[in-house]
């Protein structure tokens, strides 16, 4: 017994020395005298517990001056508006679902009180996008009355969120491996990426999902790695972020319900471990208490306040309480009982492969052609699965609290779309790509510090990607092109 406890000791000291991985215990803890658990309690009293001590590996980059992590995501951001603002208003009508989105933002700002409801007519080529919540055509309204109604005042808030979503990514990377060359090349990745600036650059709510789902997962690391007592301002931060997600489209829900699990089970091990956590008994430890009050508030309240306030213009237009009611059961019903089909869908495994694209827009001008493709970099998308495998095996070995991370924001915004009774998009995996990225960016670094020929092979590959980028430019911003040139970038028949 005492040499299981020994052995469970040592474990939780070698644990307690990694970055991201569960803490040691607070001072005065005690271990039980369990029978059955042969160490396991206090590898327990380990787990519950959540400040980490940096890597030794990543000392030196945590040292470099504290400006590098301004600088780095502000180029990044500049290098996404170089590329998101040039010829943002072409094409000048609408494109896709920006005939529902677009134009119901637009008719928000003027007062319209039927753009809200799912019982009104809009007129011809058009209609009320009333499936969401209103908040992500509330941030197109925005860009609508800075630059007026026309397609690049409509696809401005776009190619706003989407330059944040790089410093985001940026973040993401740096707190969940500390390496800025993780960082940077992971949203170097997402910004050649051919979604990601499809969607940057269209009127459309799905960008807006990804920076509000990548900020809250981003907010969650913070709570996994704080100590079970001081877990109120990441649950805040979490909460917040998710609200504004949910409130812009209800599939965030997703990963938040994810999100929620997890919180349960760390209040779970806490509550189980109180015997020893607590000085006296019948009393409830810190962390006890912190969850028990912070995780109603923080995650359920709070979000919900957030989704109400969206509705807000909903209200000040003259709608009632009973129509708000009616109205959520009429999304829910549309989204579980949407049966028609679409030449574009596609369907959710194949998602990483990038085997079918929507096709967003298209014109003939004589002989040239031009097209919207909103379809993910081939190149870096046949790389997600390998990559977030092997990525999530090691932290796994490591007992990192990334994993969790990486986890949830990867599988947990793609895999439900498996249980979806309604058709899907390749758009729909857009909130799973920054954590495809990231992982893909960890494994070229890992290459890359190998030397040799795995040196070569990084960076060869990290090259590919970006001229994959370049390659398929043409068919993501409408540039015009030959017929025989647009073929080229037709690489597979289900493209067609």
């Amino acid at each position: 017994m005492r040499s299981g406890q020994k052995r469970g000791q040592r474990a939780g000291g070698r644990q307690r020395k990694r970055q991201g991985h569960l803490a040691p215990a607070q001072a005065g803890e005690k271990a039980p005298s369990d029978p059955l658990s042969d160490g396991a309690a206090v590898r327990t009293a380990a787990a519950v517990a959540t400040a980490a001590a940096p890597p030794t590996r990543e000392e030196s980059a945590a040292a470099a001056p504290a400006w590098l992590d301004y600088l780095l995501p502000g180029a990044l951001c500049v290098m996404a508006l170089v590329l998101f603002l040039p010829r943002l208003g072409t094409p000048r009508e609408y494109i896709q679902d920006e005939v529902y989105h677009a134009y119901t933002a637009a008719q928000y700002l003027q007062g319209n009180a039927d753009a809200y409801l799912w019982n009104t007519t809009a007129p011809p080529g058009v209609a009320y996008e009333w499936t969401h919540p209103p908040l992500g055509k509330l941030l197109i309204a925005a860009g609508v009355a800075l630059f007026g109604d026309n397609a690049f005042g409509w696809r401005y808030a776009s190619a706003l969120f989407g330059t944040i979503g790089l410093a985001i990514a940026y973040g993401l990377g740096l707190r969940l491996t500390r390496r800025r060359a993780i960082a940077v090349l992971g949203a170097a990745l997402l910004l050649a990426d051919g979604l990601y600036f499809v969607q940057s650059r269209t009127g459309l709510p799905d960008i807006f999902v990804l920076v509000f789902m990548t900020g809250a997962l981003v907010a969650f690391y913070g709570y996994l790695t704080a100590p079970p007592g001081g877990v109120r301002w990441p649950m805040v931060r979490t909460g917040v972020l998710l609200g504004l997600a949910i409130a812009t489209k209800w599939n965030a829900a997703y990963a938040s319900a994810l999100i929620a699990l997890v919180v349960l089970w760390r209040l779970y091990r806490l509550w189980w471990a109180r015997r020893w956590l607590s000085p006296r008994r019948g009393e409830l430890p810190a962390g006890v208490r912190e969850h028990l009050l912070w995780l109603p508030l923080g995650l359920v309240a709070l979000p919900l306040a957030i989704y109400a306030l969206s509705y807000v213009p909903f209200f000040l237009t003259g709608h009632s309480v009973s129509q708000f009611t009616e109205l959520q059961r009429q999304m829910y019903y549309y989204h579980t009982h949407l049966k028609e089909t679409h030449a574009y869908q596609s369907q959710w495994w194949s998602w990483p492969l990038a085997l079918r694209p929507v096709w967003y827009y298209t014109t003939r001008s004589g002989d040239l052609v031009a097209n919207v493709y909103a379809n993910g970099n081939p190149l870096l998308y046949w790389a997600f699965l390998p990559a977030v495998v092997w990525v999530g095996r090691r932290w796994w070995g490591e007992r990192n609290a990334a994993l969790i991370v990486l986890a949830t924001g990867f599988f947990g915004q793609w895999l439900p779309w498996a249980l979806s009774p309604r058709i899907s998009f390749v758009y729909h995996f857009l909130p799973a790509v920054p954590f495809g990225c990231l992982a893909v960016a960890t494994a070229l670094l890992e290459l890359w510090g190998k030397h040799g020929r795995w040196r070569a092979v990084a960076i060869g590959y990290a090259a590919l990607v970006a001229f994959a980028f370049a390659f398929f430019f043409p068919i993501y911003a409408a540039v015009p092109q030959t017929a025989a040139r647009f073929d080229l970038r037709l690489w597979l028949p289900s493209w067609r």
